[in-house]
């Protein structure tokens, strides 16, 4: 994939960038801010699913606390208070 990338990259540097050597290291630096920007985005995803498990961890545990307060009363309406 890096191949095809810096192909592709020193193609379109070429108009702007006559020097190769130069063209060279640009495309090498936009390679690596693809991949930053790559794995800022998995880590975006990741943050994004413990965000989402700890709102249901925080969900499940209000319900166990309402289903415990219901199991020790008696179904009264209690539970609501």
């Amino acid at each position: 994939m890096r191949d095809q990338f810096m192909r592709i990259a020193m193609a379109r540097l070429r108009s702007t960038y006559l020097f190769k050597p130069q063209r060279q290291a640009v495309a090498a630096k936009m390679w690596v801010r693809y991949l930053d920007r790559k794995a800022m985005q998995q880590w975006f995803k990741e943050q994004q699913e413990i965000a989402r498990q700890e709102e249901w961890q925080k969900m499940e545990n209000a319900l166990n606390k309402r289903m415990d307060i219901i199991g020790q009363n008696g179904n009264t309406g209690e539970h609501y208070e």
